[in-house]
């Protein structure tokens, strides 16, 4: 894991903490992590909302920080399963921060008024979330699935390209020993004739010694 992705990840931790204690204490206190126990200071300036917000464009940025891991793919898988499983983690707290509103909206109105018809106003307002909530869960597993795909698309390509690298090497040891051939099929060639010439040399002294005796013999 890259520091990169390792700060993203603590800022986003840090994040969702300060929303969930947003969620417990309306912003006038901390949220006790059930982990170390310690107790997580939240502003009161800034609204659960804005704070999801933050956390969305951190997911981004991992998302982009754990694209850009090319060397491991098994480190690549996982922390796209991480940032996919914190995608799932903010849709609750946004899912739980729209209801939160939506319910503090109808009591402000209700008070004084006809408080039956602010209920199934925020019955209606819930049944088109959750059926938008729907619609974004369809998309979102949509694209894990296209992510998924082009995951082993990439490691299948660079499966192939080691393949092709590997067929190129003995491509090129082929091609230097059919040089290698060729240069010793040349230099054969070349004693051969060398060797005809010195024969053919040889007949002709032969011949030559031959007459040059018998004209010497009468």
């Amino acid at each position: 894991m890259s520091q990169t992705f390792q700060r993203y990840d603590e800022e986003f931790n840090t994040l969702t903490k300060q929303v969930k204690s947003k969620f417990e204490d309306n912003g006038g206190g901390g949220y006790k992590d059930e982990e170390t126990g310690a107790s997580t200071e939240t502003p009161s300036n800034i609204s659960a909302g804005d704070m999801l917000d933050q956390c969305d464009e951190l997911l981004q940025q991992m998302a982009l920080e754990a694209r850009s891991s090319e060397t491991d793919a098994g480190l690549k898988r996982e922390l796209l399963v991480k940032v996919r499983n914190y995608k799932n983690e903010i849709k609750s707290l946004k899912d739980e921060n729209n209801k939160r509103s939506l319910m503090s909206s109808a009591t402000r109105s209700g008070v004084g008024g006809n408080g039956s018809s602010q209920r199934q106003k925020l019955l209606q307002q819930q049944e088109m979330m959750k059926n938008q909530n729907n619609q974004l869960d369809s998309a979102r597993r949509v694209l894990q699935e296209t992510e998924q795909v082009a995951l082993e698309i990439g490691e299948e390509l660079q499966s192939n390209r080691a393949t092709i690298e590997s067929a190129h090497g003995r491509v090129r040891q082929v091609t230097t020993l059919t040089g290698r051939a060729r240069r010793v099929v040349a230099s054969m060639n070349q004693r051969a004739v060398q060797q005809k010439m010195l024969l053919y040399g040889l007949a002709a002294s032969v011949v030559i010694v031959f007459f040059i005796f018998i004209k010497w013999m009468r």
